[in-house]
């Protein structure tokens, strides 16, 4: 199954991408991740399926939620504990 749209691990893209975006400095620190809508709409999947992503980041300390901002970055040196 090559469409993310229809992928039920479709999660697992996202995150990576977005760890590597992270790790490679396009989010630096308190940079505003895309919303679940648009990362939807980029990678032509479910919104949830990039929720599912964006709480990885988090659980993985690549990301936090913040209250009417949305998931923020951690930094590019973040996670490596």
């Amino acid at each position: 199954m090559n469409d993310p749209g229809q992928d039920p691990e479709a999660y697992r893209l996202i995150q990576s991408v977005l760890a590597r975006r992270i790790k490679g400095g396009e989010y630096p620190a308190g940079a505003t991740l895309p919303t679940e809508t648009e990362l939807a709409a980029e990678f032509g999947c479910r919104p949830d399926a990039a929720a599912r992503a964006l709480r990885g980041l988090q659980r993985d300390g690549l990301a936090r939620k913040v209250l009417r901002r949305g998931y923020v970055s951690s930094g590019p040196d973040a996670g490596l504990a």
